[in-house]
Protein backbone atom coordinates (compact mmCIF):
# COMPACT_ATOMS: atom_id res chain seq x y z
CA UNK A 1 0.00 0.00 0.00
CA UNK A 2 1.40 2.82 -1.31
CA UNK A 3 2.22 5.74 1.82
CA UNK A 4 -0.67 8.99 1.46
CA UNK A 5 0.82 11.87 0.43
CA UNK A 6 -1.42 14.05 1.88
CA UNK A 7 0.37 12.40 5.18
CA UNK A 8 3.56 13.12 3.88
CA UNK A 9 3.37 16.63 3.65
CA UNK A 10 1.58 16.90 6.45
CA UNK A 11 4.83 15.41 8.64
CA UNK A 12 6.86 18.18 5.89
CA UNK A 13 4.70 21.03 7.40
CA UNK A 14 5.21 19.90 10.61
CA UNK A 15 8.83 21.01 10.51
CA UNK A 16 7.85 24.00 8.85
CA UNK A 17 5.74 25.80 11.11
CA UNK A 18 7.95 27.77 13.50
CA UNK A 19 7.35 26.76 17.21
CA UNK A 20 7.06 29.23 19.83
CA UNK A 21 9.38 29.17 22.10
CA UNK A 22 8.09 29.16 25.95
CA UNK A 23 9.58 30.40 29.13
CA UNK A 24 8.37 29.44 32.36
CA UNK A 25 9.96 28.87 35.21
CA UNK A 26 13.36 29.70 33.73
CA UNK A 27 12.69 26.75 31.51
CA UNK A 28 13.44 27.20 27.84
CA UNK A 29 11.74 24.32 25.33
CA UNK A 30 13.04 23.93 22.02
CA UNK A 31 13.88 21.50 19.60
CA UNK A 32 13.16 18.21 21.76
CA UNK A 33 9.80 19.53 22.02
CA UNK A 34 9.84 20.35 18.72
CA UNK A 35 10.54 16.48 17.67
CA UNK A 36 8.17 15.63 20.31
CA UNK A 37 5.24 17.48 19.08
CA UNK A 38 5.86 16.53 15.17
CA UNK A 39 5.75 12.46 16.74
CA UNK A 40 2.35 12.67 18.13
CA UNK A 41 0.72 14.79 15.13
CA UNK A 42 2.05 12.37 12.69
CA UNK A 43 0.88 9.00 14.69
CA UNK A 44 -2.42 11.04 14.86
CA UNK A 45 -2.57 11.05 11.33
CA UNK A 46 -1.67 7.42 10.81
CA UNK A 47 -3.95 5.84 13.32
CA UNK A 48 -6.43 8.46 11.41
CA UNK A 49 -6.02 6.93 7.89
CA UNK A 50 -6.15 3.63 9.27
CA UNK A 51 -9.33 3.88 10.98
CA UNK A 52 -10.47 5.21 7.25
CA UNK A 53 -8.96 2.86 5.08
CA UNK A 54 -8.88 -0.21 6.94
CA UNK A 55 -12.38 -1.28 8.34
CA UNK A 56 -13.82 -4.89 8.00
CA UNK A 57 -16.52 -5.80 6.47
CA UNK A 58 -19.15 -8.06 7.84
CA UNK A 59 -20.67 -10.95 6.17
CA UNK A 60 -24.58 -11.56 6.53
CA UNK A 61 -24.16 -14.78 7.80
CA UNK A 62 -21.62 -12.89 10.21
CA UNK A 63 -24.35 -10.26 10.79
CA UNK A 64 -26.92 -12.69 12.01
CA UNK A 65 -24.66 -14.42 14.51
CA UNK A 66 -23.92 -10.52 16.34
CA UNK A 67 -27.60 -9.88 16.22
CA UNK A 68 -28.16 -12.72 17.59
CA UNK A 69 -25.59 -12.84 20.35
CA UNK A 70 -26.67 -9.04 21.44
CA UNK A 71 -30.40 -10.59 21.62
CA UNK A 72 -28.93 -13.50 23.84
CA UNK A 73 -27.04 -10.92 25.80
CA UNK A 74 -30.10 -8.51 26.54
CA UNK A 75 -32.46 -11.99 27.70
CA UNK A 76 -29.61 -12.56 30.22
CA UNK A 77 -29.64 -9.24 31.56
CA UNK A 78 -33.27 -9.91 31.56
CA UNK A 79 -34.26 -7.32 29.08
CA UNK A 80 -35.71 -7.57 25.96
CA UNK A 81 -37.18 -5.34 23.43
CA UNK A 82 -40.94 -5.20 22.34
CA UNK A 83 -40.20 -5.78 18.60
CA UNK A 84 -37.34 -7.28 16.49
CA UNK A 85 -36.89 -9.04 13.15
CA UNK A 86 -38.67 -11.89 14.78
CA UNK A 87 -40.92 -13.69 12.49
CA UNK A 88 -44.09 -13.47 13.59
CA UNK A 89 -46.53 -17.00 13.94
CA UNK A 90 -48.98 -16.70 10.87
CA UNK A 91 -52.41 -17.47 11.67
CA UNK A 92 -54.46 -17.92 8.33
CA UNK A 93 -57.29 -20.09 6.91
CA UNK A 94 -59.32 -20.11 3.61
CA UNK A 95 -62.13 -22.98 3.05
CA UNK A 96 -64.90 -23.48 0.63
CA UNK A 97 -67.89 -25.01 -0.12
CA UNK A 98 -67.64 -28.79 -1.52
CA UNK A 99 -70.98 -28.40 -3.17
CA UNK A 100 -74.52 -26.70 -3.82
CA UNK A 101 -76.62 -25.99 -0.48
CA UNK A 102 -80.55 -25.50 -0.70
CA UNK A 103 -83.11 -24.56 1.53
CA UNK A 104 -80.91 -23.77 4.69
CA UNK A 105 -83.26 -22.21 7.63
CA UNK A 106 -82.10 -19.28 9.19
CA UNK A 107 -79.64 -20.35 12.35
CA UNK A 108 -77.84 -22.63 10.17
CA UNK A 109 -73.93 -22.50 10.57
CA UNK A 110 -72.22 -23.27 7.18
CA UNK A 111 -69.18 -25.38 6.81
CA UNK A 112 -66.78 -24.51 4.34
CA UNK A 113 -65.21 -28.61 4.08
CA UNK A 114 -62.73 -27.37 1.31
CA UNK A 115 -59.64 -26.44 3.75
CA UNK A 116 -57.28 -24.48 1.56
CA UNK A 117 -54.97 -23.17 3.77
CA UNK A 118 -55.37 -23.29 7.76
CA UNK A 119 -52.08 -22.06 9.15
CA UNK A 120 -52.50 -21.84 13.29
CA UNK A 121 -54.74 -24.48 13.10
CA UNK A 122 -57.80 -22.18 14.01
CA UNK A 123 -60.68 -23.39 11.49
CA UNK A 124 -62.49 -26.54 12.12
CA UNK A 125 -64.10 -27.56 8.65
CA UNK A 126 -65.87 -30.28 10.69
CA UNK A 127 -68.08 -27.18 12.73
CA UNK A 128 -67.26 -24.02 10.47
CA UNK A 129 -65.98 -21.84 13.42
CA UNK A 130 -62.73 -20.15 13.79
CA UNK A 131 -61.33 -20.24 16.90
CA UNK A 132 -58.70 -17.68 17.82
CA UNK A 133 -55.58 -19.23 18.98
CA UNK A 134 -54.45 -15.95 20.00
CA UNK A 135 -55.56 -12.24 21.19
CA UNK A 136 -55.27 -9.61 18.32
CA UNK A 137 -57.52 -7.93 15.65
CA UNK A 138 -58.53 -10.42 12.90
CA UNK A 139 -60.14 -9.79 9.77
CA UNK A 140 -62.53 -12.08 7.85
CA UNK A 141 -63.93 -12.34 4.48
CA UNK A 142 -66.76 -14.37 3.09
CA UNK A 143 -68.61 -14.93 -0.40
CA UNK A 144 -71.40 -16.49 -1.66
CA UNK A 145 -73.17 -17.31 -5.38
CA UNK A 146 -76.79 -17.29 -5.59
CA UNK A 147 -79.23 -18.34 -8.84
CA UNK A 148 -81.90 -16.00 -10.04
CA UNK A 149 -84.76 -15.22 -8.06
CA UNK A 150 -82.33 -16.97 -5.48
CA UNK A 151 -82.91 -15.61 -1.38
CA UNK A 152 -79.78 -15.76 1.12
CA UNK A 153 -79.17 -13.46 4.32
CA UNK A 154 -75.53 -14.27 5.91
CA UNK A 155 -74.73 -13.20 9.39
CA UNK A 156 -71.12 -12.89 10.30
CA UNK A 157 -71.23 -14.33 14.10
CA UNK A 158 -68.74 -13.79 16.95
CA UNK A 159 -69.38 -16.17 20.22
CA UNK A 160 -73.58 -16.27 19.14
CA UNK A 161 -73.44 -12.30 18.49
CA UNK A 162 -74.21 -11.02 14.91
CA UNK A 163 -71.63 -8.39 13.78
CA UNK A 164 -72.30 -7.99 9.64
CA UNK A 165 -75.33 -8.47 7.53
CA UNK A 166 -75.37 -9.33 4.29
CA UNK A 167 -78.12 -10.85 1.58
CA UNK A 168 -79.47 -10.88 -1.75
CA UNK A 169 -83.42 -10.94 -2.30
CA UNK A 170 -85.38 -12.38 -4.75
CA UNK A 171 -82.39 -12.30 -7.43
CA UNK A 172 -83.03 -10.98 -10.69
CA UNK A 173 -79.61 -12.09 -12.30
CA UNK A 174 -79.17 -15.48 -13.28
CA UNK A 175 -76.14 -15.95 -11.05
CA UNK A 176 -74.23 -13.02 -8.82
CA UNK A 177 -71.62 -13.13 -5.86
CA UNK A 178 -72.21 -11.31 -2.79
CA UNK A 179 -69.21 -10.81 -0.35
CA UNK A 180 -68.61 -9.29 3.11
CA UNK A 181 -66.24 -8.23 5.88
CA UNK A 182 -65.43 -8.04 8.87
CA UNK A 183 -62.37 -6.61 11.32
CA UNK A 184 -62.86 -7.70 15.04
CA UNK A 185 -60.46 -7.98 18.11
CA UNK A 186 -60.88 -11.09 19.02
CA UNK A 187 -59.73 -12.65 23.02
CA UNK A 188 -57.99 -16.56 22.62
CA UNK A 189 -60.97 -18.97 22.62
CA UNK A 190 -63.50 -16.59 20.76
CA UNK A 191 -65.11 -18.52 18.23
CA UNK A 192 -66.06 -16.92 14.32
CA UNK A 193 -68.32 -18.39 11.87
CA UNK A 194 -70.87 -17.81 9.14
CA UNK A 195 -74.66 -19.43 9.54
CA UNK A 196 -78.15 -18.30 7.30
CA UNK A 197 -80.38 -15.62 9.24
CA UNK A 198 -83.96 -13.42 8.86
CA UNK A 199 -85.01 -16.25 6.19
CA UNK A 200 -84.55 -19.44 4.31
CA UNK A 201 -81.11 -19.50 2.25
CA UNK A 202 -82.57 -20.67 -1.45
CA UNK A 203 -79.65 -21.53 -2.84
CA UNK A 204 -76.20 -21.04 -2.41
CA UNK A 205 -73.50 -22.56 -5.21
CA UNK A 206 -70.41 -24.40 -3.94
CA UNK A 207 -67.52 -24.67 -5.22
CA UNK A 208 -64.79 -22.07 -5.10
CA UNK A 209 -67.64 -19.67 -5.65
CA UNK A 210 -68.48 -19.44 -2.22
CA UNK A 211 -66.13 -19.54 0.80
CA UNK A 212 -65.05 -18.13 4.14
CA UNK A 213 -61.32 -16.59 4.62
CA UNK A 214 -59.87 -14.89 7.99
CA UNK A 215 -56.48 -13.91 9.63
CA UNK A 216 -54.75 -12.53 11.98
CA UNK A 217 -53.18 -8.65 11.17
CA UNK A 218 -52.42 -7.09 14.33
CA UNK A 219 -51.42 -8.13 18.14
CA UNK A 220 -52.88 -6.75 21.63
Amino acid sequence: MQFPRYLLSNWVRLFEKPTPVYKEQGFRMGGYFRIMLAFVRLSFLLWLYASICCVQTTSPAQFMDDISGYRSACKTIGWEPKKDCTVYNVIAFHANLNSNLNNLSPNTTMKFENVQLNKGNGYDPATGMFTAPEDGVYSFTWSFLTNKRGTVYIAAVVDNVDHVHTCINNQQSTYINTSGHLIYELKRGNKVWIRTWYLTATFIHGGYYTYFSGSKINSS
